[in-house]
């Protein structure tokens, strides 16, 4: 399931920091009134080994805006939209309800109106889409180098090992979720990327390299509903992989 919100400041525009995602993050977590889901998918989420997985994720804010580069800012000053995906029929329960009935909703400790609120129940039906980015693709892998240290490698979707790890990304994801492996493959393929859909993110003190644009998919109908609502590749949950539907076929 989607959720679509319209919102707008309250009595002036709203003014974010460049790197927003924690700040949207920080309003889905708030929004969780059931502590005991709050505890379990903001310190557990779904596991496979080691890998803890939200099975969220987030847009970017679609709307009117204005950058101040100097400042390091994006002012949205009309009404603006934020995409929520996710498998978890109580997180967007909550996340709505909280929305809707809150007197005082912030971002980034300014009010905000909530306008409406859109739901989205899509059923993919075929084996092959075409999709646009919301928010970044990211895709890494990590290491530790020869003195100890841990580094981590951003990958191009045109790097030959991208696709294994979008599809190595969902394999886990999905056997958090569901408890065994997935029957069917992934296949990723970049149709319209360049330089120009890089995005260097900073969240919370660490640089995250993703990619906008232009894909295709390929998989079963269920594995392709699946990565819809949750997203694609790593750090979901912080507002990176949620696509939008461009076809079918």
């Amino acid at each position: 399931m989607r959720l679509t919100i319209t919102m707008s400041g309250r009595e002036q525009p709203v003014t974010l920091p460049l790197h927003y995602q924690q700040q949207l993050q920080g309003l889905l977590y708030h929004s969780l009134r059931n502590p005991r889901f709050s505890q379990f998918l903001h310190d557990e989420g779904f596991r496979k080994e080691k890998r803890s997985f939200k099975l969220f994720t987030f847009s970017r804010l679609f709307g009117p805006h204005q950058l101040d580069q100097k400042r390091k800012t994006i002012m949205f000053y009309d009404e603006f939209h934020w995409h929520v995906g996710t498998v978890l029929p109580e997180l967007t329960q909550e996340l709505g309800e909280y929305l809707l009935l809150s007197p005082n909703v912030q971002i980034g400790g300014q009010s905000v109106e909530v306008k409406r609120i859109d739901v989205e129940k899509r059923n993919i039906k075929s084996e092959e889409i075409e999709i646009e980015m919301l928010s970044p693709l990211t895709v890494y892998s990590t290491y530790e180098t020869v003195d100890g240290r841990k580094k981590t490698q951003f990958f191009s979707p045109y790097d030959e090992v991208f696709s294994h790890l979008v599809e190595l990304n969902f394999r886990n994801k999905y056997e958090a979720y569901y408890g065994v492996p997935p029957k069917e493959r992934l296949f990723v393929e970049p149709i319209r990327v360049t330089e120009k859909h890089k995005v260097v993110t900073n969240f919370k003190g660490f640089y995250i390299t993703g990619w906008l644009g232009y894909y295709r998919l390929r998989s079963s109908p269920s594995n392709l509903n699946f990565v819809y609502r949750v997203g694609i590749g790593g750090r979901n949950s912080q507002g990176f992989g949620m696509f939008r539907l461009l076809s079918e076929r």
